[in-house]
């Protein structure tokens, strides 16, 4: 009879030792399962919080309503281009800061703090500003982006690297600071000059040119890929470098030479002058020059550094004009 009662005793501590062990093997799970679940909703949580980055990564082409609802007033923008200030006051946008330039800038910004120099701002004195953004170009992006997420400072960056891309950087800023009807005013005026410019140039062949840029005693061939090559390339003629990546290549004189185009276009960037010196007596002291068809011919043209810069700007469509008026004349 004992025994039967321990073997009893022992049967039942068996099963409720099973059963606790099933109990905290299906806690622990429970466990598991929670911490995958927990875990699954952080990642979804941080996948949105990514998305959401991404859809407020700063683009013009989608504005926020941030942006879009808040007044001019309610901006303090800081424009750190020249071309960008252009574009800004033709849209009527305030600014509260400005680059330090030698080119002369709109009236309404005769009161803007001076911010320095575009590609090297002086950040203590864009922070001081508390600007609500600063609109930059592309080409600067790289070095300035970079800076300003470092001094939590909103920025957007417009293409100006092309006609184009002048065209859709007003559109968008126009819709960026609710002035769409003001940017579509401009684009209308420039599409205007556009169909007058064609008119003048269907049918008159596609003159060759060679773009040269120089900076003081540096010299480059400017690509269709710059925006002076851009401007070449919408009035119909051939840049000699067509196909060429890149924006600039040094200067190889025999290649070049064996190209042979029919017009030099010389664009000075830094200190305009001395540039346009340098490059008279390169002309004069190379006697390479002179088997150039546009040497021969006196077809080699000095730009007017007003109109064409490195970056697109408003006086595009009067920049377009010039260009027929050298090239398309005999």
């Amino acid at each position: 009879m004992k025994k039967i009662i321990l073997f009893l005793l022992f049967f039942t501590m068996l099963i409720a030792a099973v059963a606790c062990s099933k109990k905290g093997a299906d806690s622990d799970k429970d466990r598991v399962t929670s911490a995958k679940t927990n875990e699954s909703e952080r990642d979804s949580a941080k996948a949105s919080v990514t998305d959401g980055q991404k859809d407020n990564s700063n683009e013009l082409n989608e504005v926020s309503e941030k942006s879009s609802d808040k007044d001019l007033s309610q901006h303090r923008v800081i424009a750190s281009s020249v071309a960008v200030v252009e574009i800004l006051d033709a849209l009527g946008v305030p600014m509260v800061g400005v680059p330090t330039s030698s080119y002369e800038l709109p009236e309404s910004v005769a009161d803007a703090e001076r911010i320095g120099n575009p590609m090297s701002p002086d950040m203590e004195v864009i922070t001081s500003l508390e600007p609500t953004v600063i609109i930059s170009v592309n080409s600067l992006s790289e070095d300035l982006k970079t800076q300003f997420e470092a001094l939590k400072i909103p920025s957007e960056f417009v293409d100006l690297a092309s006609y184009k891309g002048l065209k859709e950087s007003i559109l968008s800023l126009g819709t960026y600071f609710g002035v769409e009807e003001k940017a579509a005013d401009i684009i209308a005026e420039f599409e205007s000059k556009e169909a007058a410019i064609t008119d003048r140039t269907t049918g008159k062949g596609s003159p060759s040119v060679l773009i040269i840029f120089g900076a003081t005693n540096t010299f480059m061939a400017a690509t269709e890929n710059t925006y002076v090559g851009d401007l070449v390339k919408s009035v119909g003629a051939t840049n000699i470098l067509d196909g060429m990546e890149g924006s600039f290549i040094p200067v190889d004189m025999e290649f070049l030479a064996d190209k042979n185009p029919e017009y030099i276009l010389f664009m000075a960037h830094a200190n305009p002058e001395e540039s346009l010196e340098a490059f008279k007596k390169e002309f004069e002291t190379n006697e390479a020059w002179q088997n150039f068809d546009a040497v021969k011919n006196d077809k080699v043209i000095a730009l007017d550094t007003g109109y064409f810069g490195m970056s697109a700007n408003l006086q595009a469509p009067e920049a377009m004009d010039k260009l027929v008026g050298y090239l398309y004349t005999e």
